[in-house]
């Protein structure tokens, strides 16, 4: 017998077998127990989540002859086998991608008039629905909102917005998730099991359910792929990178701790030998970017990133919190538009190698070239990055807040619709910090006497002013419009916008006293009357 790529062999022959999509199938399960079928039903979703095989397996449990506890297709009698073999008249399944013009339609509501060979119901299945032109979903909008009482429609896509609001409206619509990954990870070692295939590791799985991204379908594919490459029954983490172009996990732990301890050469080295045996560029951004999710995500389960062999043991302790999530945001910025450069594999290695200086830099300092940057040791490290202002300048308030909308943007959004009531005294300790809100901005004052937005402002405010955290006093206040008028107050949001009119203003009159300018309008015996100002 032909090789069945996995796919196929593991298509859900009952409900129960459907993968992370228990909210769609009861749903049709109770319809067919009730007797209670709609005319027409809408799958939703993105590629491989099983749109088409619940149709399929839904059509069979409709039309089954001797359906096993009330709702599953037997698989034995003739209509469940004619459907299985692509022989049924009952069950016709059609690609809208390639038969979606009006005469392609107009042909299927010709037979849809036609009484079904065996069984109540003639079910009809439009695969990939949204391919079909305008002109084909109007002719076949009649039908689908009044078909006869023997049709079924099931329209399944994976771009449900280029459907006509009048199509929707005529189905009933299920939207398919993305499968979770610890969902796929249980399918896929249920698989294994089944085929006397055995993983080197418990992190290969998890690793192929990754790279499917919730499709259940393109997971099997990368499974058979991988099973391709290893010529056996066991699957290694080095079989996997290979089959899909990826770095081993030794090899990422090596890129990542480098990347962290600022060890530049290394980390290049590692980087240059990667983009040498081919591995592709935006996956292998993607696997660090992945990488660093975990970090981030697991922080407070650091043995568990140790055990798994992501990271060198005790490498997070030289790291801080602010540190960890100053890459990320870096590496996520940036790659984008590095990729997308002339050279991206030089842009992107340019990229960690920055990255990976950080420290240096984002300290105010700099090294000569040619000058090989110290690994900073254990105290300095946890002392070292807060992507804060140089510290040797006199540090305001104003300061605070650039170095706020760095770290945490919402933060700094909000607390700029207060402002100080009174200066800081930096000599002073406790520092006394009071920010005045109007009552009008009300909102943004409850938001910052959020427990932990008050409790992160409080850590930024003591890492920015190099102030101990308990001798920082922050409260918040609301100030009446009669106070705000009393203490000629003013947020930080108003003293910005005035700012920035004036500087519109100052370059409104330059352009108007532009002496090119003034003898265009004697040219020309007319007025500027409009100026507009782009950034």
């Amino acid at each position: 017998m032909a090789y069945q790529v996995l796919a196929r062999k593991w298509r859900p022959k009952q409900f129960e077998e459907v993968v992370g999509q228990t909210h769609v199938t009861r749903t049709l399960q109770n319809a067919i127990k009730q007797d209670k079928l709609a005319h027409a039903y809408l799958f939703t979703g993105t590629r491989g989540v099983g749109k088409t095989s619940i149709a399929r397996l839904f059509a069979k449990a409709i039309r089954c002859e001797n359906r096993k506890n009330g709702c599953n297709p037997c698989l034995d009698c003739q209509s469940c086998k004619d459907i299985d073999s692509g022989s049924s008249m009952d069950y016709i399944e059609i690609d809208g991608a390639s038969n979606n013009s009006v005469d392609d339609v107009r042909s299927l509501i010709e037979n849809v008039q036609y009484l079904p060979t065996r069984g109540k119901y003639k079910i009809y299945v439009i695969d990939e629905v949204h391919m079909l032109s305008v002109s084909a979903f109007n002719a076949l909008l009649k039908t689908l909102e009044e078909p006869p009482e023997h049709t079924i429609f099931m329209l399944a896509t994976t771009d449900p917005q280029k459907l006509l609001g009048t199509v929707i409206s005529r189905t009933q619509r299920y939207d398919f998730k993305n499968v979770q990954v610890e969902v796929l990870t249980q399918h896929l070692q249920k698989i294994a099991q089944a085929e006397g295939i055995t993983f080197s590791s418990q992190s290969v799985p998890v690793k192929i359910a990754e790279l499917g991204k919730g499709s259940v379908r393109d997971s099997l594919s990368i499974f058979d792929q991988v099973l391709g490459l290893s010529g056996g029954k066991n699957v290694s983490d080095e079989s996997l990178a290979n089959a899909v172009g990826l770095a081993g996990t030794a090899v990422m732990k090596d890129l990542l701790s480098s990347l962290f301890k600022g060890e530049t050469k290394k980390m290049s080295s590692v980087f240059t030998t990667l983009i040498d045996e081919n591995v592709d560029l935006k996956k292998l951004c993607d696997q660090l970017l992945d990488s660093l999710y975990k970090v981030i995500n697991n922080i407070d389960d650091q043995n568990k990133l140790y055990s798994e062999g992501m990271l060198e043991k005790g490498i997070l302790q030289e790291m801080t919190i602010a540190e960890l999530f100053w890459i990320y945001e870096t590496l996520a910025k940036d790659i984008t538009w590095a990729l997308e450069s002339l050279n991206p594999e030089k842009v992107i290695l340019v990229l960690l190698q920055k990255v990976a200086l950080r420290r240096t830099i984002l300290k105010g300092e700099d090294m000569k070239v040619g000058e090989v940057p110290q690994a900073p040791g254990k105290s300095e490290a946890k002392a070292s990055v807060k992507v804060e202002a140089p510290k040797k300048l006199a540090k305001t308030w104003n300061d605070f807040l650039a170095y706020l909308r760095k770290t945490s943007a919402a933060t700094a959004s909000n607390l700029e619709h207060g402002n100080l009531l009174h200066e800081i005294n930096l000599s002073v300790q406790p520092l006394f910090i009071t920010i005045a809100f109007p009552e009008e901005g009300e909102v943004f004052k409850e938001f910052m006497e959020e427990k932990e937005v008050y409790a992160r402002l409080k850590n930024h405010l003591a890492d920015f002013f190099e102030v101990d955290i308990d001798k920082i006093q922050f409260k918040t206040q609301l100030l009446s419009g009669e106070e705000k008028k009393d203490k000629n107050f003013r947020t930080k949001v108003e003293i910005d916008d005035e700012a920035r009119r004036n500087h519109e203003e100052a370059k409104r009159q330059k352009i108007l006293n532009d002496p090119y300018v003034k003898e265009a309008e004697k040219l020309f015996n007319s007025k500027i009357d409009k100026i507009i100002l782009k950034d």
